[in-house]
């Protein structure tokens, strides 16, 4: 624990399901976005903002993490699961307001 706190880490007392429940919900999702954007093919352009480019740095480091890795958050975190399907309902809810708000131009 020392070595940890040395390096800068901050170390909290919490439970098993407590952390599995605050993993899921960073680097779960962390990971999963990242995947994400690095399958769309997110590259830099020569107008990137300050939060595309922390977009790019995202696919960068978690692409960079072997699969097995980013499986292992999945398979072995039982809030991983929930935290995929609350993650798709939210795309499908954004994705529906704006075709909803599109056709209304229309």
């Amino acid at each position: 624990v020392k070595w940890w706190g040395e390096q800068g880490c901050r170390m909290i007392d919490m439970t098993c399901e407590l952390h599995d429940e605050c993993a899921a919900g960073s680097q779960f999702v962390t990971h999963f976005t990242g995947r994400i954007l690095g399958r769309l093919g997110a590259r830099s352009t020569p107008i990137n903002t300050k939060g595309f480019e922390s977009l790019l740095q995202l696919v960068d480091t978690t692409c960079k993490d072997s699969f097995d890795l980013f499986y292992a958050l999945f398979k072995f975190n039982p809030n991983s699961a929930q935290q995929l399907q609350a993650f798709e309902d939210a795309m499908a809810e954004v994705s529906q307001d704006l075709r909803k708000e599109s056709s209304k131009g229309s």
